[in-house]
């Protein structure tokens, strides 16, 4: 079996248009946590991802992501491209993000690699401001919005590209240590006037550790691995003063894969996700579930579904890449 990279991640679940919008299982989001590690799979990989939150609302967020990404092994290189969607409040707000992505592999030592990405991103948001009630708009005797609002919006849509950059430095399979800065020049996205919102930086601290269950020469030892594996990860995540530190564990056992995460904004909202995925051949298939366990009465659960797809450019039958 080739070599498999695990990758760390967590979920930095920011619904306002200062922040990104975010998928709780950034792990299973191929190189959504860092671009370099665009093409860590090694092959072809395909990457559908759906979100639904704040079920208990009326208003509910859906978010869909599709990314592809392939490694060129003689040029020690990858590419990979993603396209997102995020509807917030039932199409009030729309945020589409077209991204390519690039990644240069330098080996260090035997399986001793730094990896260097580069994200650039062209985003298209549009703001449905006729379908929201304003204050002034109600009567204060019948309390129905029968006013005409006196608020005033520059336009409806807001354009513009952006730049991410990310390294890591990788002992394969069994350890990964990474940062990445996104948002760099802090675009302006203000609908009412330009400058009235930022697209803040966010910065990215990952790591993970993989134990073989299998073979005993651990990380290093063997240089391939086995099917049954444990794997440890951690993260930090900040975007403005926006915060979020994720742990998680869980396991591999051939076909299978489960585990479970705590996600804390250091601010008193806390999530337990959890997690339970299998694969045949090239094609994985995951659940996370995400439990508020908060004792601030301001949040909902939610979940997600992700499909991978990896494509062998040598062997025969695909070897698991998993990113819990």
């Amino acid at each position: 079996m080739k070599k498999i990279l695990l990758v760390l991640a967590l979920g930095l679940c920011g619904m306002l248009s200062a922040q990104d919008f975010s998928l709780v299982n950034h792990n299973l989001t191929p190189f959504s946590i860092n671009p370099s590690l665009a093409g860590n799979a090694k092959d072809i990989r395909f990457g559908l991802n759906y979100r639904q939150q704040w079920m208990a609302l009326g208003n509910h967020y859906h978010t869909i992501r599709f990314s592809f990404d392939e490694s060129f092994h003689q040029k020690k290189c990858s590419a990979g491209f993603i396209y997102s969607y995020d509807n917030m409040a039932n199409g009030v707000y729309d945020v589409n993000e077209f991204s390519l992505v690039y990644a240069h592999c330098i080996k260090l030592k035997d399986e001793w690699s730094l990896r260097l990405g580069v994200e650039g991103t062209l985003f298209l948001n549009r703001f449905g401001y006729d379908k929201i009630k304003y204050g002034d708009q109600y009567d204060k005797n019948t309390r129905k919005p029968t006013f005409e609002t006196l608020e005033s919006f520059d336009t409806d849509t807001r354009n513009f590209f952006d730049v991410s950059v990310g390294a890591s430095f990788i002992i394969e399979n069994r350890f990964t240590l990474g940062a990445a800065v996104y948002h760099i020049s802090e675009p302006s996205n203000g609908f009412m006037e330009l400058n009235d919102n930022t697209l803040y930086r966010k910065y990215v601290i990952h790591a993970n550790f993989l134990q073989d269950l299998q073979y005993s020469n651990g990380l290093w030892g063997r240089q391939s691995l086995s099917g049954n594996y444990l794997f440890v990860n951690g993260s930090y995540q900040r975007q403005d003063d926006y915060q979020m530190l994720n742990a998680g564990v869980g396991v591999a056992w051939d076909p299978l894969i489960a585990g479970i995460c705590d996600k804390n904004s250091l601010s008193g909202v806390n999530v337990i996700g959890f997690m339970v995925g299998a694969h045949y051949k090239g094609l994985q298939v995951f659940y996370v579930y995400d439990l508020f366990t908060s004792s601030k009465k301001n949040g909902s659960w939610s979940h997600e579904i992700s499909f991978i797809y990896i494509i062998k450019k040598v062997e025969k039958y695909p070897c698991p890449v998993t990113y819990w």
